[in-house]
């Protein structure tokens, strides 16, 4: 797992003084995703520079970028049958030197070329030089777990890990307007935007080559409908393929662990960990003096212990977050307003001493129908006999208060009823879109603009609420779900691993009839029974929670003069709101206690910290 940027020149590259204070700012941005070793390739076309985060062979010899055959790589990632490639091209004539995954890259693309990308089984980013073509081949994985941003600007194109080290080798050209459109609406920048109107994030499943004939890119995974590699038939197959998944990723030079949260998900995980006969850490996140809807520390410890492994709680509270707030924010890369970002960070920073891997639960939602919205589509044939009336007078009666399970089921009740359209692809935009049309436009003084349909590419043939599911896989869980993975834990040096995010099991996922994923009450369904002689009962029959942080509360105490700062006349000036009574009004509310408004205060918030640190204001 690493870090990586460069610049590559058609007509040639010269190296300069200039040019080293740019990578050496970049180099300092990188830092952390690769603190174990730095590397640079200066050739009379290309800049690369590479930091480390040593995971599988220790060794200086898989250190980058690394050159070998007239081909020089820079990856971040890890390609877990590697081993397997190794033999396959070992009996092919190739030869290696190190024992990590890395040579076996340059190797496999030397022998199969763009076609390599299909034998892959791993999350991955990378670039790979051709010396003697001077031709540059940039890949993603399938489901963009590891990011690559690039920048074009005529023969010259440049690269990142991220957009912040991009920007330190390159003009961004100013904030991106719709960047900031779709901040507000869904709390992050969907893909393949960046805040930068000149960067572009590198599609998921997507590859390009950039040569003399300039820039190409083509789809390698994702093309009329997500590629099937196996038909459901019994829930076997599931109990299998996930302990493949776990087993995969359980390779490790270095320590590792769980990230254990008290749903199914992360517990399923560990559940294979046990019959994999090995003992790893499990770490939780829990909340001091809060209430007990956010804290699943206890649940997690309870069911840690059942399966015989030590678990650890990382305890959270204000002071805490005070004191690392702006090295969170920073981890952002870009705005970004996913809160639950924060216990990522705070979890990944407190058990950087312990280890350096761990594995998490995160996929299985969106596979298997985890979220309670996805009940509410079972229940919506219903609002065809609620008056409209009835409606918008329940709608301002309920409150968005989690105290107690009630008042939560009222509030899930209340989302319903605001999100609802009888059209269920408008109605699953609507569950993700935080703003409604009125305020949109009062803010910006233009109508929201529909998503593209490329953003969902993949998925034409599914049905029902699997083509739900599929459109928050491609949509959500790339644009908010990895961010949060990813920025925050690579800002501490942790690679995580998320085993239902293995190409098989999502494969198969998508193959499985909705109605087993779904019920009239709860979700998983599939899930639960498959797992049902391997849990205790008391664990299956618990409610599912989302993975939050009690932001209300954070910021109306400690973390007030956030909102503060976020909402000067200034900040709102240059995100060019156009009427400022919105932000007002919101802020009202929320210190009044008339509506959470936490989400979009945090929206301001992401934005004014980055745009501060940016020197945009």
């Amino acid at each position: 797992m690493c870090g990586f940027a460069g610049k590559m020149d058609i007509n040639g590259l010269q190296r300069t003084s200039y040019l080293d204070k740019q990578f050496h700012k970049a180099y300092k941005r990188l830092r952390a995703r690769g603190p174990d070793d730095k590397g640079i390739w200066v050739d009379n076309n290309i800049y690369l520079l590479h930091t480390r985060l040593k995971i599988l062979d220790l060794s200086k010899v898989s250190s980058q970028p690394m050159h070998k055959d007239n081909h020089v790589i820079c990856f971040n990632g890890e390609i877990y049958n590697f081993k397997e490639l190794k033999l396959e091209l070992i009996k092919k004539g190739h030869r290696f030197v190190s024992n990590g995954d890395t040579e076996v890259l340059i190797s496999a693309w030397k022998e199969w070329g763009v076609s390599m990308l299909e034998k892959l089984d791993g999350m991955f980013s990378f670039v790979i030089w051709d010396i003697k073509k001077k031709s540059l081949f940039i890949a993603r994985d399938r489901f963009g777990k590891k990011p690559l941003v690039y920048c074009i600007q005529e023969n010259c194109i440049f690269f990142a890990s991220d957009v912040k080290s991009l920007a330190c080798i390159a003009e961004g050209g100013g904030v991106n307007k719709e960047a900031i459109h779709s901040l507000f609406r869904f709390r992050f920048i969907y893909e393949p935007m960046t805040i930068y109107k000149k960067f572009t994030k590198l599609s998921p499943g997507t590859f390009m080559s950039f040569n003399n004939y300039g820039p190409k890119v083509e789809n390698w995974y994702y093309k009329d409908s997500i590629n099937h590699q196996s038909r459901f038939h019994s829930i076997k197959q599931i109990n299998f393929l996930v302990n493949s998944a776990v087993s995969k990723r359980l390779v490790s030079d270095v320590p590792l662990g769980i990230f254990l949260s008290g749903g199914i998900d992360s517990a399923i995980i560990m559940h294979s960990v046990a019959q994999s006969g090995k003992k790893v850490p499990t770490f939780t996140v829990g909340f001091s003096n809060q209430n007990k809807y956010y804290d699943e520390s206890v649940s997690a410890k309870k069911i840690s212990k059942y399966f015989g492994f030590e678990n650890k709680t990382i305890f959270l509270d204000e002071k805490k977050i005070l004191n690392s707030i702006d090295e969170i924010l920073d981890a952002n890369d870009e705005p970004f307003a996913d809160s639950s970002a924060i216990a990522m960070h705070m979890i990944s920073h407190l058990v950087k001493d312990e280890i350096k891997v761990a594995l998490t639960g995160d996929g299985g939602d969106e596979l298997f129908g985890g979220y309670s919205k996805y009940i509410s589509y079972k229940w919506k044939n219903l609002m065809l006999f609620l008056p409209n009336k009835l409606k918008y007078a329940l709608i301002a009666c309920l409150s968005d208060n989690k105290e107690n399970s009630f008042l939560n089921f009222m509030r899930k009740f209340k989302r319903f009823l605001e999100n609802y359209e009888e059209n269920s692809d408008n109605m699953q935009i609507n569950y993700l879109d935080q703003l409604n049309n009125t305020e949109y436009v009062s803010l910006f003084g233009i109508k929201k603009k529909k998503l593209p349909c490329h953003l969902f590419l993949g998925g034409q043939e599914l049905k029902g609420l699997n083509k739900i599911l599929f459109r928050d896989f491609r949509f959500s869980l790339l644009g908010d779900m990895l961010v949060k993975l990813d920025r925050h834990s690579m800002a501490n040096s942790i690679e995580l691993r998320s085993p239902f995010l293995d190409k098989d099991l999502v494969s198969l996922s998508f193959d499985i009839p909705d109605k087993k994923k779904i019920g009239l009450l709860n979700g998983k369904l599939i899930l639960k029974q498959c797992y049902k002689s391997s849990f205790p009962s008391w664990y299956l029959k618990m409610k599912k929670k989302g993975f939050e942080v009690p932001l209300n509360n954070w910021l109306k105490s400690d973390l007030k003069y956030l909102v503060e700062e976020s909402t000067s006349s200034n900040v709102l000036e240059s995100l060019h709101i156009k009427n400022k009574n919105i932000i007002h009004s919101w802020k009202e509310d929320f210190f009044q206690g008339n509506r959470d408004n936490s989400w979009k205060l945090w929206v301001l918030i992401s934005y004014y910290h980055w745009a501060k640190s940016s020197n945009i204001i």
